[in-house]
């Protein structure tokens, strides 16, 4: 028998736990089917997390709705041939796995998918006991959802991290003496909204140039500095000022947010 690494052996270990758990409400009379879960209101924020498995039609709607997070767990080799469109990708191999995840924003809803539902279903299970609010599994997968002809997008996505915008404590606090404004994005390669930002910090790099320093930091890459700035819920811009921390705000955003706080006095 192959020899199971600690984190994969405690996802196979909570796969199993959630395949009793199912079985035993299946036994239970008139048992609520999953998607009639996934419409109920959801709770309040000490409640249990909500996990549900859904159908491809479902799956695609709430996440339109909710605007989450679609987390693709599969290989690379697997994202390679075809993804959920804007997909996030963290393998479920990865041994990293539980690191990563731990670096998104727990209050957004986050849709996750692999090619049959089984992966997905142990990740929808690790992402709830990490304090993931509301957790949808896609049911049979990509497969189910390429039957159902929903779109897939066959474009290259990057998953895993490539040593740029790698930076130390040091090297920070070098540049937080010398320059007055320095406007920090937090990010990862894997990220969806983290990408999709990349181009607002080029523009306001340009339109700053002189001005105020703008740095894009990823912090698979530099862990010391995202341990102590304290870096959760990716992609995270924070402005200092003076080099003391001015303010902070998470996800994905309108340039003329960042810009408004750069013109701040």
């Amino acid at each position: 028998m192959p020899h199971l690494s600690p984190t994969l052996a405690m996802l196979s270990l909570l796969a199993i736990t959630s395949a009793c758990t199912k079985t035993a409400e299946n036994s239970q009379p008139n048992p609520t089917p999953p998607v009639a879960q996934a419409a109920q209101p959801a709770q309040a924020a000490t409640a249990t997390p909500k996990l549900a498995t859904v159908d491809a039609q479902t799956f695609q709607k709430l996440a339109a709705e909710k605007g989450g997070i679609v987390l693709d767990v599969r290989t690379p080799g697997e994202v390679a041939r075809g993804h959920l469109p804007d997909a996030t990708v963290i393998s479920l191999n990865d041994e990293r796995f539980a690191q990563k995840i731990a670096l998104m924003s727990k209050d957004k809803a986050i849709f996750v998918y692999c090619a049959s539902g089984h992966r997905s279903a142990a990740a929808a299970s690790v992402l709830a006991q990490q304090g993931f609010k509301e957790v949808y599994n896609l049911d049979g997968g990509i497969g189910a959802w390429a039957s159902a002809g929903l779109p897939i997008d066959r474009s290259a996505t990057p998953v895993a991290a490539n040593g740029v915008n790698a930076m130390t404590t040091d090297a920070l606090d070098a540049v937080l003496k010398t320059e007055k404004r320095v406007l920090v994005d937090y990010h990862t390669p894997w990220c969806t909204p983290c990408r999709k930002m990349a181009p607002v910090m080029d523009a306001l790099a340009q339109t700053w140039a002189g001005k105020a320093k703008l740095l894009q930091v990823d912090v698979e890459q530099s862990e010391a500095l995202a341990q102590r700035e304290k870096i959760q819920g990716v992609p995270v811009f924070v402005l200092y000022v003076d080099g003391k921390e001015r303010w902070r705000k998470s996800g994905e955003m309108g340039k003329e947010i960042l810009e408004a706080e750069l013109a701040r006095p």
